[in-house]
């Protein structure tokens, strides 16, 4: 065999790949599958865990540091959404706070009762009176903790439906370039998983870390009461339990972490296993036993992290309780030495030992909100930072408003680059479109067409250079949501929205209860939709989606029609097709393109075709051939066939490929 056969021959264990190259056999183990190492080491820096565990790795001195800026971050929202329920929260909670350290000292007076000298019946009787007064602060508690769920159900509610109003307002208006950005997407998708959930849960959280502190602060209140010495004994008995308390919550978040990311990949296989789009392919592929097989030793290993959480919670809590133990009983040994020594009543020892029990739940309830609040908190700071960020990414909204007609749109020396990109991805474009005309945009994948259109529909700006303006006025100059408005779009893979058939028309005009229905008729016809909705159970009635009960399913090509009459109904002065025929068959096409640039014209009404099927530009008033970001060729059909270029050369490989294919039919 000679050199060169050496060469071109394939050896083993590789597969030809592209020009010659050679790729080699993939790994025994499929990447991503069962064998593809330690799935949390893999993912525990993806967006969703940025702060997951932050509670664990701060020192106590940072919580404590921490919390009243918190406090008062949430205290903020709380007084802006309602600052009555707000005001009925603190004061509910305070005075609850103040009836608990008023039973506990009830509570001492009835033991004074109940440890006087004289008959039992005589002693029970005496502290009757002080009893029903233990019983009257309880009852007062519990109708001020009642009030401070019910204020608090008043303003949660409001602070989280304002946030997520004010976050969807502002992500769904961000200007486009920005929605292009990768890290963008990241903190958006962060802000809404994490950052809304955890809001509508802080508030709550809040005033349980309130309700917590007030009650350890009145429990020492009542001990200082009693007796100054006893607050030292509270220390002594509540920090080791505080201690054991802070080290569970730790072990507790550290495992929430690793449990947690391999829970949202395991809702990935799930959601697979249930979305109906994945259906069909998954059984043609047989895929369900590897999705169930990978479903299985995620779970497994949730479980035994589970069960790693529960025991080694067991040893902390045992140690914990061990070591508060100790404190416990040198605490308990020194209130004996205090009756003993006659420096407190019997019944005072009695009350302080309540007390001190009541402060050790205190304080384990205080550290396990403590570590939630702070660590909840920075998702919700993470969100407030996400919409400030977005509030300086909004459109323009200042400026004139755009026409509601033009006569003329002019590209002067226009370049634009996407970010992240070196290469622009236009360069210098020039061109004029006059109201009246159907012109064409043609050229291979990424020359370049579809930035074009963006920017004559304002949903990109020319600001690496060059202008664009309406009937001379600079489009920087104009309100940037009114030019959007005065442009229809219909884009080769259009939005399904999951509504009714007319609402999916007049959805273009901002708006899904009023209708214009003569309008909507008109573009359904002109579109070839009149057929799709005719034949809907319901008809304009209809709900376009099958996620929902009596809902429809349309095919691509359907959808399609539907789209292109949304564009048609907004009625705009530019309506832009970019390729909206693509997924319909000849025929269908043939009727769109004749409706739509042949049979009703608009002299008030520029027209902007993008498509590959070059048979579908021939009539247009002017056609554009775009490469590498440039305009290379300009003109109508016949001046670009005479060219002999590209355009000519794109025309005639499809033109000689369906006749090819004619001849073979034949």
């Amino acid at each position: 065999m000679s050199a060169g056969g050496d060469a071109d021959a394939i050896r083993p264990g590789a597969v030809p790949g592209p020009r010659g190259a050679e790729l080699p056999l993939p790994p025994a183990a499929v990447p991503g599958g069962p064998h593809d190492g330690d799935i949390a080491d893999g993912l525990e820096e993806a967006y969703w865990s940025v702060y997951d565990g932050a509670a664990s790795k701060a020192t106590v001195g940072q919580v404590l540091a921490r919390l009243p800026r918190i406090v008062r971050r949430i205290g903020h929202l709380a007084w802006i959404a309602d600052r009555t329920a707000t005001v009925a929260v603190v004061v509910l909670q305070l005075a609850s706070a103040a009836m608990m350290a008023f039973g506990l000292m009830a509570s001492v007076a009835v033991l004074r009762e109940l440890f006087a000298e004289g008959p039992t019946p005589d002693r029970v009787r005496a502290a009757i009176p002080q009893l029903l007064v233990v019983v009257g602060f309880l009852s007062a508690r519990a109708l001020l903790e009642a009030g401070v769920a019910v204020a608090q159900a008043r303003v949660t509610p409001k602070i989280r439906t304002a946030l997520e109003c004010e976050f969807l307002t502002l992500t769904a208006h961000v200007r486009l370039e920005v929605v292009d950005d990768a890290d963008w997407h990241d903190e958006a998708y962060r802000a809404n998983d994490r950052g809304l959930f955890y809001a509508r849960q802080i508030v709550g959280q809040v005033v349980s870390l309130a309700a917590a502190l007030l009650g350890l602060v009145g429990t020492a209140g009542v001990l200082g009461v009693l007796h100054p010495a006893l607050l030292p004994l509270l220390l002594l008995s509540v920090l080791p339990v505080g201690a054991a308390a802070v080290r569970t919550a730790r072990a507790r978040f550290h495992s929430f972490k690793r449990w947690n990311t391999l829970q949202r990949r395991v809702r990935v296989f799930s959601w697979l296993l249930l979305e109906r789009d994945a259906a069909a392919e998954l059984r043609s592929d047989t895929a369900q036993g590897a999705l169930l097989e990978e479903h299985h030793r995620l779970t497994t290993r949730i479980a035994e992290e589970d069960t790693r959480l529960g025991v080694s919670s067991a040893g902390l809590t045992l140690a914990g309780r061990a070591v508060g133990g100790i404190g416990t009983g040198i605490t308990y040994a020194a209130l004996g030495a205090m009756l003993i020594a006659g420096w407190l009543p019997l019944a005072a020892g009695a009350g302080a030992v309540l007390a001190i029990q009541a402060a050790q739940s205190t304080l384990t309830r205080l550290v396990d909100v403590s570590h939630m609040v702070y660590e909840h908190a920075m998702w919700v700071d993470d969100l407030l930072a996400f919409q400030e960020r977005c509030r300086a990414l909004q459109p323009r909204r200042s400026g004139l408003p755009a026409p509601g007609t033009v006569k003329a749109i002019t590209l002067n020396d226009v370049s634009f680059t996407y970010p992240g990109k070196e290469t622009p991805a236009l360069n210098g474009i020039s061109m004029t479109l006059h109201a009246g005309q159907t012109v064409a945009f043609v050229g291979v994948n990424g020359s370049g067409k579809s930035t074009c259109a963006r920017l004559l529909a304002g949903l990109y700006e020319p600001r690496d250079g060059g202008t664009v303006r309406w009937d001379g006025v600079d489009v920087l100059d104009m309100d940037a949501e009114s030019l959007q408005a005065r442009v229809g779009c219909v884009l080769q893979d259009p939005v399904r929205f999951p509504f009714s058939a007319l609402a999916n028309l007049t959805v273009s005009r901002g708006t899904l209860t009023e209708a214009d229905p003569q309008r909507a008729l008109d573009a359904a016809r002109a579109s070839g939709a009149e057929q799709v909705i005719a034949g809907l159970p319901g008809r304009w009635e209809a709900l376009l989606s099958k996620r929902f009960r009596g809902g429809q399913e349309l095919s691509a090509g359907q959808w399609a029609k539907v789209a292109v009459a949304r564009g048609l109904y907004k009625n705009a002065p530019v309506l832009l097709l970019d390729e909206p025929t693509a997924s319909m068959d000849p025929r269908a096409e043939h009727a769109v393109y004749e409706a739509v640039l042949r049979d009703n014209p608009r002299r008030d009404q520029i027209t902007v075709l993008i498509s590959h099927r070059l048979a579908s530009v021939v009539a247009c008033d002017r056609i554009f051939v775009f490469d590498a970001g440039r305009i290379t060729e300009s003109g109508t059909h016949q001046e670009l066939m005479g060219l002999d270029g590209e355009y000519a050369s794109m025309f005639t490989l499809q033109a000689a490929g369906y006749r090819a294919e004619a001849e073979e039919t034949a």
